[in-house]
């Protein structure tokens, strides 16, 4: 059985991440999560009207700016309990903007996998865009026809990749999404507990630089 902590703490990610989206750039979004028993290991899967049969999550509309356009936002994670089975952690996460529902290519989209086998870093970015000066830096013996979309830009690595938030933020900054009023809290405390997540995570990974912090400013240091 899944544990009911795993299973506690995804359902309040679930809520969590429902309610982003409602609050600020979309509608009726709905994060279904669906258990999965993985060799040795228990994870949820979680997306927008996610199928069990096909582990599938479906996009979801958002409102573009530009007049008769239509723009699509893919949301999915896949979560498991740490090393010590007491902290929700995320193992993959995927966030990418699409042209149509189904549709292979669109403007960028964002991906974690933990520990990435491939050689390419777990956090990156991809954007769906062409460039004059990187086909000319292609090497002809290996990369010939290469596209910029293919390069997989490093941001910040699992501690201090970004999260759902930026991008949201992002997408409204840069006009390309109506946001709902009131979108900016939103957003700001969705993010700010993201990132105290993620420092209390590299904390538990890095008592020594923990330890050599407080030996120089001390308990309860503002620094």
């Amino acid at each position: 059985m899944i544990s009911d902590k795993l299973r506690d703490q995804t359902t309040r990610f679930t809520k969590e991440i429902q309610g982003l989206l409602n609050c600020t750039i979309a509608d009726h979004v709905q994060i279904k999560a669906v258990a999965l028993q993985v060799g040795d290991d228990r994870l949820f899967m979680l997306g927008h009207l996610l199928d069990k049969r096909t582990l599938t999550a479906h996009r979801f509309r958002l409102r573009p700016r530009a007049a008769k356009v239509e723009l699509w936002m893919d949301v999915s994670f896949q979560l498991r309990l740490d090393a010590e089975r007491e902290h929700l952690m995320v193992h993959k996460s995927f966030f990418g903007v699409f042209p149509s529902q189904d549709a292979k290519h669109g403007l960028f989209h964002y991906d974690y996998e933990r520990d990435k086998a491939d050689g390419y870093p777990d956090a990156h970015l991809q954007v769906d865009a062409t460039s004059e000066l990187f086909s000319t830096l292609n090497d002809p013996r290996c990369d010939t026809g290469r596209s910029l979309a293919q390069l997989h830009f490093p941001v910040g690595g699992k501690r201090f990749r970004p999260c759902l938030e930026d991008i949201i933020e992002f997408l409204v900054v840069e006009r390309l999404v109506l946001a709902r009023d009131g979108h900016e809290k939103v957003i700001e405390a969705g993010r700010e507990g993201f990132r105290k997540n993620q420092l209390m995570a590299a904390m538990r990974r890095d008592r020594a630089t923990v330890e050599a912090f407080v030996a120089r400013y001390g308990i309860g240091s503002q620094a």
